[in-house]
């Protein structure tokens, strides 16, 4: 198969199984012509990154959601708009950054409101371990940005080092300026309720 070329097996929406992504993957095949990769992890019903897919076509969108319930809205959610120039997945996505993405393959990173993990004996299960940081810094490419939102003060404490030991880190403690209002359906709800918000962004 030419490369470039999509594999005609694969579902229209959804990322190829592991097995068939190669390690690592080659991008260009999976969305069948190359392009910016924008990533958002923990998308829930694909608000943000669905907005991001119809006012960039020209740019590839990989949604990454493990909830079931949210995932099938996603899925059904771009399916319906055949969005041609993105794909989701239920992967883990520390696994596949680490295991899937080549160096400098990745324009964005979107993650807003992961799951804090409260309890102390979850904290193992947090997202960005150093590792995980470490992984952002490799896949980035020169100039890519990561976007990164929680209301969880504690969380926000204890990965800033480790994302700051990796990129270019500045707070942003005000509203998006895209989004005054809001990016996800919970920092609408959160800005509403007056709930702190811990915004920041880091670049390569």
């Amino acid at each position: 198969m030419p490369p470039g070329t999509p594999n005609p097996e694969w579902s229209k929406c959804e990322l190829p199984p592991p097995a068939e992504l190669g390690e690592p993957a080659d991008w260009a095949r999976v969305y069948g012509r190359p392009g910016p990769l924008i990533v958002e992890i923990g998308c829930g019903g694909g608000r943000t990154i669905i907005g991001m897919a119809v006012a960039h076509p020209e740019w590839n969108f990989l949604a990454i959601e493990r909830a079931g319930e949210y995932y099938r809205t996603l899925r059904e959610r771009v399916t319906k708009r055949g969005l041609a120039n993105m794909r989701v997945t239920q992967l883990d996505a520390a696994y596949l950054i680490n295991r899937f993405f080549p160096d400098a393959s990745v324009r964005e990173y979107h993650v807003y409101f992961p799951d804090p993990w409260p309890k102390k004996r979850h904290h193992k299960r947090r997202l960005f371990t150093e590792q995980f940081c470490a992984d952002l810094r490799r896949t980035l490419i020169p100039g890519g940005v990561l976007y990164f939102a929680t209301d969880h003060q504690d969380y926000y404490q204890e990965i800033l080092p480790r994302l700051r030991a990796a990129l270019s880190v500045q707070e942003h403690p005000e509203p998006w300026e895209d989004a005054p209002e809001g990016r996800t359906n919970y920092e609408v709800k959160y800005l509403r309720e007056a709930r702190p918000i811990y915004r920041l962004v880091g670049t390569t």
